[in-house]
């Protein structure tokens, strides 16, 4: 059996290496601003913007999007920009004060808002100018060029500069 780690130099493998990190960040960065970015604004156009005003993801369209819905669940930069209604204010003896969100989140009955300070923030964190299919699969061809060069053209320069210095 061909094992391609015992037959790869190390060149090869950093090439491919990076390739595949490259192209995962970039498919990462297009869900979070296309995908994720669909509630933030959704929101931002339906003017939800304080807790009276807060929807449903029924509401907005986006009941079965099952990434706003794990993005929703879990403690990360959405949840920081997206409230829920019903999240608790912690005033600090400072006289500063933040929101204490529920860990145990009913996404089919909980109402989301972004509040007008983070409002900015959302509309620039999740826009999606630069990041459309397009982008994404000239990005890809473009990194796989790269490491596709990097494999042939490496190897090449350093024979030549071997056969020089010999």
């Amino acid at each position: 059996m061909w094992n391609y780690l015992n037959n790869v130099s190390t060149l090869e493998l950093i090439a491919v290496s990076v390739f595949i990190a490259a192209t995962a960040s970039t498919v990462f960065t297009y869900i979070n601003k296309n995908i994720i970015g669909k509630i933030v604004r959704a929101l931002i156009a339906a003017g939800a913007d304080s807790p009276e005003s807060a929807l449903t993801l029924a509401e907005l369209g986006l009941k079965k999007n099952p990434f706003i819905r794990l993005a929703l669940k879990g403690k990360n930069g959405l949840r920081k920009l997206v409230n829920e209604a019903d999240d608790r204010i912690v005033n600090l003896p400072d006289g500063s004060s933040y929101y204490e969100r529920d860990s145990k989140l009913d996404l089919s009955n909980a109402r989301f808002y972004i509040r007008e300070e983070n409002r900015i923030r959302a509309e620039l964190r999740y826009s999606t100018k630069g990041s459309d299919i397009f982008m994404l699969i000239i990005s890809i061809i473009v990194y796989f060029g790269l490491a596709w060069l990097i494999i042939i053209l490496v190897p090449m320069i350093f024979d030549l500069f071997s056969r020089v210095v010999n």
